[in-house]
Formats: C-alpha cells, sequence, structure tokens
C-alpha cells in the first residue's frame, strides 16, 4: 500500500514512479496547476482516497511550500487587522 501523485496528459493519466508512504508525502509531487491529484495503490489496484485519506489531504494542503500560507514572508503567515 503505498500513494502516487497523478496528471492528465493529452494521452492520458500519468503517475510518478515513487511508493510514498502517506498522503501528505506524496503531495511533494503534486504540482498546483489543478491537473494533478493523488491516488492510493492498494493490493495493485488504484483507488481514490478513502474519507480518512481525503482529509490527509486537505490538512496537509497548507504545509505545501507552494501553498500561499507559505509565500508571505518565507512561510510565516501575515495577518492583516480590519478596522
Amino acid at each position: 500500500m503505498h500513494y502516487v501523485a497523478c496528471w492528465t496528459e493529452d494521452d492520458g493519466i500519468h503517475f510518478c514512479d515513487h511508493e510514498h508512504p502517506s498522503v501528505a508525502d506524496a503531495m511533494n509531487c503534486l504540482v498546483p496547476d489543478g491537473g494533478s491529484f493523488i491516488r492510493a495503490w492498494d493490493f495493485g489496484i488504484f483507488r481514490s482516497l478513502s474519507n480518512r485519506e481525503f482529509i490527509d489531504f486537505l490538512e496537509s494542503l497548507e504545509s505545501m511550500p507552494w501553498s500561499s500560507r507559505n509565500k508571505a514572508q518565507g512561510g510565516v503567515l501575515t495577518v492583516t487587522a480590519i478596522r
């Protein structure tokens, strides 16, 4: 059981050749263009993420290097006061 990052191209769906142990680790291979996604490789078959795995995906989003939360001041989230 492992996870892979997948993306679409004109000739079909492709995936990274890594055997990521977690959803968060597989997210390091995502390209943040909206065309990539994570799939589980379970008993030799690709499957969609379970509800728990999808929650792991969502929780990992803000820690990704390409996240907008990490672009402000070198990873420090800035908060603007509302007046």
